[in-house]
């Protein structure tokens, strides 16, 4: 496993640096949920079933792919762009944990997504899930969203900036629904959650740190193949964001 990462990260850079078009990239069995698109400056990846434990590199690790179980950490300065393969896209801000789960389908069309937030903050720009189930749990809420952008830190604070989001306090069951510019915080026992609105200020300060992983990009899409359980080979193709030349 450690080698096939090894050779697609080294191609990657290769195709990087010689200005070529990223085309097809050959994945074998298993199926990434999602692409480590951009990142700065410390990030570790971990994923102790399969003994890996890296702390990406922009000359090695750029475009690292995330599978089931696979931890992300970001230090105190440090900011990842995790594009999944439904181009939904997560923002992590420094001093922050998570773990993906989930499954994917051969064709990508059925997806189901769960990131597991044990510490620090995030925010998603989540695609139209249609019958898929995207989720961002933490010890004490649960986030269901299908298609929206919204927030979500580890204290179970939630906001929306568009969309909706179905909050969930998971001691007790209770659900809210959230709207554009409204806000949930499910309480530490993880009983009852509390809602509000937010001003354009408030909804600014919150956003604040995340546009400096959107300077400059520009958006590639790129084509990925494995085999599946019965040995053939399929193709599917992820949207990614590349930073641009000016």
């Amino acid at each position: 496993m450690k080698q096939s990462y090894k050779i697609l990260c080294l191609g990657l850079v290769c195709f990087s640096f010689l200005g070529l078009e990223l085309k097809d990239v050959l994945i074998t069995e298993e199926r990434p949920l999602a692409i480590v698109r951009r990142f700065k400056p410390t990030v570790a990846v971990q994923n102790q079933a399969v003994d890996k434990d890296l702390i990406l590199s922009l000359e090695e690790n750029l475009g690292e792919k995330l599978f089931d179980g696979d931890t992300l950490m970001t230090d105190d300065k440090g900011y990842a762009l995790v594009v999944f393969m439904d181009e939904s896209v997560a923002k992590v801000k420094p001093n922050s944990m998570l773990i993906v789960r989930g499954d994917v389908s051969n064709d990508v069309k059925s997806m189901n997504t769960r990131i597991n937030l044990e510490n620090g903050e995030i925010f998603l720009n989540v695609q139209p899930q249609g019958s898929n189930d995207f989720e961002v749990a933490t010890s004490r809420s649960l986030a269901s969203v299908k298609g929206t952008n919204f927030g979500n830190t580890a204290g179970g604070y939630v906001w929306v900036e568009e969309g909706q989001v179905d909050l969930t306090a998971l001691n007790s069951g209770q659900t809210v629904s959230l709207y554009d510019k409204m806000f949930g915080q499910v309480d530490q026992q993880g009983n009852n959650v509390d809602t509000g609105e937010l001003t354009d200020r408030e909804l600014q300060d919150l956003n604040e740190g995340y546009s400096d992983l959107d300077n400059d990009l520009e958006r590639k899409t790129i084509k990925l193949r494995f085999r599946d359980e019965n040995g053939q080979v399929r193709v599917i193709e992820v949207v990614i964001f590349e930073e641009g030349q000016n």
